[in-house]
């Protein structure tokens, strides 16, 4: 699994395509695509969780909208979120 995000930091999507080119990034780079930058060499990945707890929630679900054009290959590809519950005081 990779995660990504975290509590500081602030993260966010610019567009649609923008968020195609990061799931083609994340593809490509950690699960079962092929780059000649891949992070962690021949280890193919399963599943990225996103923390995301500053920034914007425009085009996130976009991004996982382009998932299952990847795993098409009869390899299951899954994608989590850690949801942040903030109570006022």
């Amino acid at each position: 699994m990779l995660t990504i995000g975290g509590a500081s930091g602030s993260y966010y999507l610019t567009s649609v395509a923008n968020a195609k080119q990061i799931a083609t990034y994340f593809w490509n780079n950690f699960l079962g695509g092929s780059s000649s930058t891949r992070q962690l060499g021949d280890a193919v990945l399963d599943e990225i969780d996103f923390d995301i707890e500053g920034g914007t929630t425009e085009h996130w679900d976009d991004l996982a909208n382009y998932r299952p054009e990847y795993t098409s290959e009869g390899k299951k590809v899954y994608l989590t979120t850690t949801i942040l519950i903030m109570n006022s005081i």
